[in-house]
């Protein structure tokens, strides 16, 4: 088993309870930073490394282990597996308290592709029950269960789920929530294209102008949760989500890696092209 030394985790939000974003009544740890920039992601502050909050490990698996009726947690972003190590051994201080406590994870990456990645990142695809991969390409936006466009995968990597993949696949929709301090939030994959700008046009239409979250205090009022469908590196600084072994254009080692900009090209049908941008 890899050694799992990292006892932070990069986070931009948390939420206890979710029932659009995996099975079940679930909890959600969107971390902080990708290496890639999907034209479109409705969740830009979650981009950059710098800013969001350093939690400890062991904070963390307390609140999970201690959430009550939750089956799970759901890692998205930003991008998980840019900080395998530390999620990782989330998950198993979870489970030594909770066995059964199941794990899902997006990744702009596809599996194919992390599977050939870091040690840490094997260990983290390892200990996850679902996989949704594949970066977020807008021109293929369809409203799915779980993801946000045609070209991403939800995998089962464990027998937890398979019966339940067998269902219909559309949209688990959104859910919104309006905090005590007034704070609005919502989560889930946006099944319509444009819908940060959409939900902008129509709050200012009505008075209201919802403020975007500075990376740097990722938890003020008016930020809204990550994507469910983020983005990032099979390896530190390597750009190759659709698991075709292309060159590794970024610098080995570089946790940050350098943004990316993910471009679909039509002629490759579902393998989409992820080109580096200096």
């Amino acid at each position: 088993m890899v050694a799992l030394t990292s006892g932070v985790v990069s986070v931009a939000r948390t939420l206890d309870r979710c029932t659009v974003l995996g099975p079940g009544v679930r909890a959600v740890v969107w971390v902080q930073g990708c290496p890639l920039r999907c034209h479109g992601c409705v969740a830009a502050e979650t981009l950059p490394f710098e800013g969001g909050t350093a939690r400890p490990v062991a904070e963390l698996a307390d609140w999970l282990a201690g959430l009550g009726p939750v089956e799970g947690v759901t890692l998205s972003g930003g991008e998980p597996f840019s900080q395998p190590e530390a999620l990782a051994a989330l998950l198993d201080a979870v489970r030594e308290r909770r066995p059964e406590f199941t794990a899902m994870a997006y990744s702009g990456f596809r599996h194919e592709a992390l599977r050939r990645g870091t040690a840490g990142q094997r260990a983290l695809l390892d200990r996850l029950d679902l996989l949704v991969d594949g970066p977020y390409v807008a021109s293929r936006h369809a409203p799915l269960r779980w993801r946000g466009s045609a070209n991403q995968r939800v995998i089962a990597l464990t027998g937890r789920y398979e019966d339940l993949l067998a269902g219909p696949d559309t949209s688990a929709g959104l859910e919104v929530s309006l905090a005590a301090d007034g704070t609005l939030s919502w989560a889930g994959v946006p099944p319509v294209p444009d819908f940060r700008d959409r939900l902008d046009a129509q709050l200012a239409a009505r008075g209201f102008a919802l403020r975007r979250a500075d990376p740097a205090h990722p938890e003020a009022p008016g930020s809204p949760p990550g994507p469910g469908d983020p983005d990032g590196p099979a390896r530190p600084g390597y750009a190759d989500p659709a698991g075709t072994g292309a060159g590794d254009p970024g610098a080995p080692g570089d946790p940050a890696g350098r943004p990316r900009e993910a471009r679909h090209d039509s002629t490759h049908d579902d393998k989409d092209e992820v080109r580096g941008e200096p």
